[in-house]
């Protein structure tokens, strides 16, 4: 229905009488439109995370960032990182992680509940919410908000964080989701 419009607007010569912009315009929803299941599909394979002995499953176009153990997309300004916890049981984590203290940090719990990862790990996630503030002269404040994956076992947790502009929370959310959830440790062999 979206290329039938637009190829109507096309051969029409609306486009050429409104300019560019309407076509740039129609280009643009198009393509954002369409950008959650492009992010879904072309999913990379389990990748090692730097310093740690963790893989995961990034979504598609996320790059690899070894300082910050994890990925970015810069398209969406959206982040994965991770971080492995030894000696320390993921229950024992999750268990202080309560809305007082999320609120002693400036953020705000939104959610959480307990999740199994794909490789079957029990876990918990939460979802917070904080503003960031432009550098800029603008002081422009932007939403955002951060899933935060603890799993593992009673010897060792893994931690994983999404973070999104609440603006792209409806193209970004799932597939952040899925991505986090297929976090699962090496095997010493590997």
């Amino acid at each position: 229905n979206r290329c039938f419009l637009l190829i109507f607007c096309i051969s029409t010569g609306y486009v050429m009488k409104r300019g560019l912009l309407v076509y740039f315009l129609m280009l643009g929803f198009l393509f954002g439109y369409g950008q959650q299941d492009t992010l879904a599909k072309r999913k990379p394979g389990p990748t090692d995370i730097p310093n740690t002995n963790l893989r995961i499953t990034p979504p598609a176009y996320f790059r690899a960032v070894s300082e910050i153990n994890g990925f970015i997309h810069p398209g969406t300004s959206s982040s994965i990182t991770a971080t492995q916890v030894e000696g320390t049981s993921y229950l024992q984590v999750a268990e202080g992680l309560t809305s007082e203290y999320f609120k002693s940090q400036g953020v705000t719990l939104i959610s959480s509940e307990n999740v199994k990862t794909a490789s079957g790990m029990d876990g918990m996630l939460f979802i917070v919410g904080f503003s960031v503030a432009s550098k800029d002269s603008s002081q422009k404040v932007m939403q955002y908000e951060r899933l935060m994956l603890f799993t593992g076992d009673y010897h060792r947790t893994a931690w994983v964080t999404a973070n999104y502009p609440v603006m792209v929370k409806k193209v970004i959310y799932n597939v952040l989701r899925e991505s986090i959830l297929t976090v699962e440790f090496k095997n010493n062999n590997d």
